[in-house]
């Protein structure tokens, strides 16, 4: 029986591949206070910048899901009523200066206040007006009203205030920086800017027993602008902490002063001979 030689051996005299090269030990990596000190330093980071971004994500989410098409937050009161000849919140709007105080920081807020008043029945005649406080004040002095002091829940909370049931009509007055009147629903747009603001709601004629419903509209064109600020910086503080937490989890390869001294030198293995199994003076020698 013939015997096959083995395919997978190479033919005698040829020459051998060098075997491969021993795998590399692994470089062991340390900490230094420095290491330490960017991962406790990246934590603190990392929770207010991802809080910042989620209120920034937050805001832009409130303002497309909670927002009317024209883009205003909307608060519906219960019904607003009064014995008196007005409904009245005093200083609505109040900033502590008079004037138009701090015209950059309303430049910048871009604030809209919607007010929609719906008489109690159809036929009531209606008054909403927005004015100075101090203009309001004097227009009521001496009048029974009711004063919101606040609203908890949807219902207002009044304080009363005693006087004459009679006063002159609110549109036979000039002193209105925004007004709307009519049976039906009414609606007052005022562009929000510094000082004393006060709200009235009237029967257009100034007679006592008002009742109301009013649905208060609010808009900022800030809204968007804070939105995008937010989202931008936590998201470069987040990722200022990402970076210095895997920074210091890292570390840093270990020198040769690391591991206590110089490391062995190692030699390498000859290089096999190319002719297997042939002694190098056989090689030489001339066949006699």
């Amino acid at each position: 029986m013939t015997n096959t030689p083995d395919s997978t051996l190479p033919p005698p005299g040829a020459p051998q591949s060098a075997p491969p090269p021993p795998a590399r030990a692994r470089t062991p990596r340390t900490r230094t206070a420095g290491h330490i000190v960017a991962i406790v330093v990246g934590c603190l980071l990392l929770v207010p910048g991802l809080g910042i971004a989620a209120g920034g994500a937050a805001a832009a989410i409130g303002q497309a899901v909670a927002t009317d098409d024209d883009g205003y937050f909307r608060f519906t009161l219960d019904r607003v009523e009064s014995t008196g000849v007005a409904v009245a919140t005093t200083d609505l709007w109040l900033d502590d200066v008079e004037g138009d105080a701090s015209p950059w920081v309303f430049d910048f807020l871009d604030v809209d206040l919607r007010l929609r008043v719906d008489g109690a029945a159809t036929t009531d005649d209606v008054f909403v007006g927005i004015a100075r406080s101090a203009d309001i004040e004097a227009y009521l002095d001496a009048a029974a009203y009711s004063e919101v002091t606040e609203v908890d829940d949807h219902a207002p909370r009044y304080r009363q205030i005693d006087g004459i049931r009679s006063i002159e009509p609110p549109i036979d007055q000039d002193f209105w920086t925004a007004s709307a009147s009519g049976t039906g629903e009414q609606q007052l747009e005022w562009e929000a800017r510094g000082g004393r603001w006060s709200v009235v709601v009237m029967n257009a004629d100034g007679s006592p027993a008002v009742a109301a419903d009013v649905e208060v509209g609010a808009r900022s064109g800030a809204v968007t602008a804070v939105s995008i600020a937010l989202l931008a910086m936590g998201g470069i503080i987040a990722s200022v902490a990402i970076v210095l937490i895997v920074v210091g989890a890292r570390g840093r390869r270990s020198t040769d002063e690391d591991a206590g001294g110089p490391k062995p030198l190692t030699t390498p293995l000859p290089a096999p001979s190319s002719d297997l199994g042939v002694a190098p003076d056989a090689r030489s020698s001339p066949v006699g």
